[in-house]
């Protein structure tokens, strides 16, 4: 769905709107697919359009997928940009209508709009998807997002949440709820060996979502991690041993990692590769 709910202060006013439009508005403008949720079609306002689009840098070289694209408005903005994009809506006289609109601005080239249940579109290709749907839809469809898209795809929300998954990010709009935005994460947790140039390390890792929390061990040594971060694929770990300290960064492959880790012993520093292999997985 590309559209604005009813306006309205917190939380319960929200929920109190969306309630009164489902009963009030007629079935023809609802899309249900094979899940049974439906979501009410509001055309989004131009503003929010380009702000989703500007909060997830989108421009050349992506792919953006829509779901729930209504008259394609966010595919075509996209495709302005210069990225590709594709657009996946319920109902037929609005994927007609997108259709249409893509002919009249000349961007047939650069984008396609399909008729199906979002739940069944294949989305593993995109590098941002953007939605605008009620937060029991993006909460059934969250375990597909974090596990069909890449590390580093970016997800845009119109007004509705992700359940406990926190936000990396959000901005106010003229939609009541505002702008989400996260960032898909890697899957790092589990145990990790790690080689440097001083020998091998254990790193274990917990995590929810992008949150991630970590252990170092030199031996039987505990080395003290003061900061563990992951954005995407990219994962940075700064520790101290003693008078030593480490700073990791590297980039997150399946069950690999790699990067460079530069070491300050207070007289001097020095930069060094780093890897690691991840030797078991979290249940």
């Amino acid at each position: 769905m590309a559209g604005r709910p009813l306006s309205g202060s917190g939380v319960a006013s929200r929920a109190l709107g969306l309630i009164l439009v489902l009963q009030l508005w007629p079935a023809e403008v609802l899309g249900q697919g094979e899940s049974g949720l439906v979501a009410p079609y509001v055309s989004t306002v131009t503003q929010d359009v380009e702000a989703m689009l500007d909060l997830a840098g989108v421009g050349p070289g992506d792919y953006l997928i829509d779901l729930g694209s209504g008259d394609g408005r966010i595919v075509l903005a996209a495709a302005r940009r210069g990225a590709m994009a594709h657009g996946v809506e319920l109902r037929e006289d609005l994927v007609a209508e997108a259709r249409r609109r893509a002919r009249r601005q000349g961007l047939e080239d650069r984008v396609s709009f399909v008729q199906g249940d979002i739940f069944d579109a294949p989305i593993s290709a995109a590098t941002v998807v953007t939605l605008y749907l009620m937060p029991e839809v993006n909460i059934q469809l969250r375990p597909r997002l974090l596990a069909e898209l890449q590390p580093g795809t970016r997800v845009v929300s119109n007004s509705f949440h992700m359940g406990d998954w926190t936000p990396d990010d959000r901005v106010s709009g003229r939609s009541s709820g505002g702008l989400l935005y996260w960032v898909i994460p890697a899957q790092v947790a589990g145990r990790w060996s790690v080689t440097g140039p001083d020998g091998d390390w254990r790193l274990d890792i917990d995590q929810s979502y992008q949150m991630i929390n970590a252990e170092l061990r030199d031996g039987g040594r505990r080395i003290h991690v003061d900061e563990a971060r992951l954005d995407g694929d990219r994962i940075s770990l700064v520790a101290r041993q003693g008078n030593h300290r480490y700073a990791l960064s590297g980039q997150v492959d399946g069950a690999d990692m790699a990067g460079f880790l530069q070491i300050d012993d207070g007289d001097r520093q020095r930069v060094t590769a780093w890897s690691a292999r991840r030797s078991e997985a979290a249940d």
